[in-house]
C-alpha cells in the first residue's frame, strides 16, 4: 500500500500564514500530502489546497482577501478607527478596556458578528463537502457542548472550517448539529491527531505557536483580562508541546512572537515558513526513508 503522508497545520492567527510557505517549500522539494489537517488558520490554508492543490493560488486567494479595500474597511468599521498599522483584534480589546465593548463582552457570546468576519471567508473557503475535495481533508474545533475536541470530516467544509477558526469571545461560536463549536487551537493546535484519523501513516506537523517566555508582571499583566489570556496562552502551549511529540516531524519556522491578529505583514508569515520548510526538506526525506525501512522490517517479522 501507498504510503500516506499526512500534514498537519496549525493555528496561530497570522502566524498561521507560515503554513502557506511550508507548503508551498516541500511540494517543491517532491514532498506532496495525501492528507492534510488544519486548525484555525490552519484549516483555512489546508482547506483551500485539499481543493486546489495548488498553494499558489491558495496564497493569492488570502492575500487579495486581507488586502481588499471590502476586508480593511470592515476592519475600520469595527475598530472605529482609520490606523492600519495596529492589529485589528488589538484595537478590539484596546477599545473593550476603555469600555465601549464592555456590554458586548458581558451579555454577547462575541466581539465580532457573524455578519462581520464569516462572511469574508465565504469568499475563499470552498462551498463543497468534505468528500468533493481533491484530497481528504479534516479540521479540528472544541465542541462547548460536550466539553470534547472534534475532527470535522465530514459534511460542508466551510462550516466547518468556521467552527476551526471562531476564536472563543471574539467570534462567534458555530453550530454543528447538536454540537457548538469554537476555535480547534483551544484542544490541538497542531492537528495530528485529526491526520492520523484521515489515515496518515507518516505525519508532517507545522507548528506556528508561539514559545512560553516570561512577561513583566507590572508592565503586562495589567488588568483581568490580561491574567486570563496569559494563562490561557499558557495552557495552550504546554498542551501543544505534548501533542506534537505525536508527530513524526515536526517543522517550526521562526514567526517570533508575534499576536495571533496582526494580518498587515502577509509576507513576513508566508516567508518564514517557506525558508524553514526547504531547511526541513532533507532531513525530513531521510525521516520518511527512515521510517518506512523500519515499517517495512517489522512487517517482515
Amino acid at each position: 500500500m501507498a504510503r500516506r503522508i499526512g500534514f498537519a497545520l496549525g493555528g496561530g492567527g497570522v502566524r498561521g500564514l507560515a503554513n502557506i510557505g511550508v507548503v508551498k517549500a516541500l511540494v517543491k522539494s517532491g514532498i506532496v500530502p495525501d492528507v492534510v489537517a488544519g486548525t484555525s488558520m490552519g484549516a483555512i490554508v489546508g482547506s483551500m489546497y485539499a481543493d486546489s492543490l495548488d498553494i499558489e493560488a491558495v496564497e493569492q486567494s488570502i492575500r487579495d482577501l486581507l488586502g481588499s479595500e471590502e476586508f480593511r474597511d470592515k476592519v475600520r468599521m469595527l475598530s472605529g478607527s482609520s490606523d492600519m498599522d495596529q492589529g485589528f483584534f488589538e484595537r478590539v480589546f484596546e477599545t473593550a478596556k476603555k469600555g465601549y465593548f464592555f456590554y458586548r463582552f458581558l451579555f454577547r457570546q462575541s466581539v465580532v458578528s457573524t455578519g462581520a468576519f464569516f462572511t469574508e471567508m465565504d469568499r475563499i473557503i470552498p462551498d463543497k463537502s468534505f468528500s468533493q475535495l481533491r484530497i481528504p481533508f479534516a479540521c479540528m474545533a472544541l465542541d462547548l457542548v460536550s466539553g470534547y475536541p472534534q475532527i470535522l470530516h465530514s459534511g460542508p467544509v466551510r462550516q466547518a472550517v468556521k467552527a476551526s477558526s471562531a476564536v472563543p469571545g471574539i467570534l462567534p461560536p458555530v453550530a454543528l448539529d447538536n454540537r457548538v463549536c469554537v476555535d480547534g487551537g483551544w484542544v490541538e493546535s497542531v492537528p495530528v491527531s485529526a491526520a492520523r484519523v484521515l489515515g496518515a501513516r507518516f505525519v508532517v506537523a507545522v507548528d506556528v505557536s508561539r514559545e512560553i517566555t516570561p512577561v513583566s508582571y507590572k508592565e503586562d499583566i495589567r488588568n483581568s483580562l490580561d491574567v486570563l489570556m496569559r494563562a490561557g496562552d499558557i495552557t495552550r502551549l504546554l498542551m501543544n508541546a505534548l501533542r506534537t511529540r505525536e508527530a513524526h516531524f515536526v517543522i517550526s519556522p521562526d514567526v517570533g512572537d508575534a499576536e495571533w491578529s496582526e494580518f498587515e505583514d502577509f509576507d513576513t508569515y508566508v516567508q518564514a515558513g517557506y525558508r524553514a520548510g526547504l531547511r526541513a526538506a532533507p532531513g525530513l526525506k531521510k525521516a520518511m526513508m527512515l521510517h518506512r525501512i523500519r515499517t517495512l522490517l517489522w512487517k517482515g517479522r
